[in-house]
């Protein structure tokens, strides 16, 4: 009886031990499983904050590139700024790291760096048909420490996937983000508003060519040229669908609101937010839009600040025919009429006329010297007849910058563009500083050839007689055309003027194991 005792004894002994040894490999067995669960999650948790750090990367980079626009200069190489206007370096010039640290309240190492961004931004020069055009290439490496001891989670795959780093004092999870952005000029389509655009008129057209495309040009023109000089009108004529391409002629305003007034337009309308149905529509009038009604549109126009010039011939109001000569490209003659202190103004009426011509060497008109830039600190109006030219003549070969901080009116005969390029002539509008209204009128006779960028001006284009004609790219706070009026937007004109802002062109991941992208994308 004592030995079946003992044997009972010793088989409920064994039993609990295999019990308890049962429950131990169970308990371990969920204990691992919970700390593989709890490692993974971590891990993913991090490798998906240091996306979210490589993002922040590429934005403080852009922000980086908007605040050079705002102080007329652009970063070369990390914080050495190149002036917006000097000529762009050719080649890739490769820009210094820079970090941002982002604060981290989550799981992890403790210490401000444990979550932190290096980005660079390298210039890439984009020639297109001759103009340099500045994309920049923006690489970030988001950095995340890794919470927990140096071990992986049991899925390898996983871990290989994510490329962890456990084999430093410091372990970290990082991403990449490659982002390109293209610069954004002023001159990219015919009519931009900030606010209202009013077309006061059925004969209103707006229409676009190429005059560096023989192809979508006469001659380098939107038509041909008819016996008084005048052009030829033959409206969309480009915009054909048997040409094969998009239209190109959009109009755009940041508002909701544009009467069309039964224009044509030989492209999309763009606003923000606006609505075509019966009740509260806020884009009206569009029987004779040849593209589509788009209401996500929004684009901030970039103000423009007075030029500060150190080089500038400063003169009194002008009142009376004068004549402006040019300098070289690389330093172009300077005008300026008037200061801030004693407003200056350029009025001409009756035969009166301010002439753009050459400079001279040796007293003979030096083909080289073809630049001026003129700041008006005033008002710049013409309502006289000028001479059988017109009242603001630009000389063959001459191109001209102006800048005009008060009102300006080319009425009368206006201005005569006898390069019969818009590229050759830019006209921009100080942005009102106090919140003043500021007013661009072009009306006349005469064709008008140029860009105007007054992003705080009310533009008022009329034009004369039968005809108007208005080759180029315009932008103001709101646009009102009236009468005959022809908007023909140059295409050729999208890579110049200045840079009003920059988008993303492309995106990406890079998940090579070293390197990075350092080819040139085509755009």
């Amino acid at each position: 009886m004592q030995s079946n005792r003992q044997s009972h004894t010793a088989s409920a002994l064994v039993a609990v031990i295999i019990t308890i040894t049962i429950l131990a490999l169970l308990a371990s067995s969920l204990v691992m499983n919970v700390n593989n669960r709890r490692m993974t999650l971590s891990q993913a948790s991090a490798w998906q904050e240091a996306f979210a750090a490589a993002e922040a990367g590429v934005h403080q980079g852009i922000a980086q590139l908007e605040l050079g626009l705002a102080q007329n200069s652009l970063p070369l190489a990390g914080p050495s700024p190149i002036a917006w206007s000097s000529p762009f370096p050719s080649g890739t010039i490769t820009s210094t790291s820079t970090r941002v640290y982002l604060n981290h309240a989550g799981e992890g190492p403790s210490g401000a760096s444990n979550s932190y961004a290096d980005y660079t931004l390298t210039l890439n020069e984009n020639t297109t048909q001759t103009i340099p055009r500045p994309y920049y290439c923006i690489v970030s490496v988001g950095t995340v420490g890794l919470p927990g001891g140096k071990s992986l989670s049991m899925d390898s795959a996983d871990a290989v996937l994510r490329k962890l780093n456990l084999r430093t004092a410091t372990r970290t999870a990082t991403r990449t983000i490659e982002a390109w952005v293209r610069p954004v000029y002023t001159t990219q389509g015919p009519l931009k508003t900030d606010q209202p655009i009013n077309l006061n008129n059925h004969n209103i057209f707006v229409d676009s060519f190429n005059s560096a495309d023989p192809t979508r040009s006469v001659n380098g023109l939107p038509d041909a040229l008819g016996l008084t000089g005048h052009l030829v009108a033959n409206i969309g004529q480009f915009d054909a669908p048997n040409f094969n391409v998009p239209l190109a002629a959009n109009i755009s305003t940041n508002s909701p609101f544009a009467n069309i007034g039964n224009a044509t337009v030989y492209g999309d309308v763009l606003t923000n937010g606006g609505a075509t149905d019966a009740s509260g529509a806020t884009v009206t009038n569009t029987s004779n839009v040849q593209g589509q009604i788009i209401s996500d549109y929004y684009e901030p126009l970039e103000p423009i600040y007075a030029p500060q010039w150190s080089d500038a011939t400063i003169s009194n109001s002008v009142n009376n025919s004068k004549t402006y000569t040019g300098g070289s490209v690389t330093s172009p003659a300077r005008y300026q009429v008037g200061t801030p202190a004693s407003i200056g103004n350029i009025k001409l009426s009756g035969g009166k006329q301010v002439t753009f011509g050459f400079g001279t060497t040796r007293g003979a008109p030096d083909p080289t010297k073809n630049y001026i830039e003129l700041y008006v600190t005033g008002d710049f109006t013409t309502r006289g007849s000028g001479t059988t030219d017109g009242s603001v003549v630009i000389v063959n070969g001459v191109n001209v910058k102006i800048y005009v901080a008060g009102d300006l009116n080319f009425s009368g005969n206006g201005l005569i563009n006898y390069n019969n390029k818009a590229s050759s002539l830019e006209i921009y509008g100080i942005s009102p500083s106090d919140g003043t209204t500021q007013t661009f009128t072009l009306a006349g006779n005469a064709d008008f050839y140029g860009t105007v960028y007054a992003p705080g001006a009310d533009l008022k284009l009329a034009g004369g007689g039968s005809s108007g004609e208005f080759i180029g790219s315009f932008t103001g706070k709101s646009a009102f055309l009236n009468g005959t009026t022809q908007i023909r937007y140059d295409e050729a004109l999208a890579g110049s003027g200045r840079i009003a802002s920059f988008k993303i062109a492309a995106w990406f991941e890079d998940v090579k194991k070293t390197g990075t992208f350092t080819g040139q994308l085509q755009f």
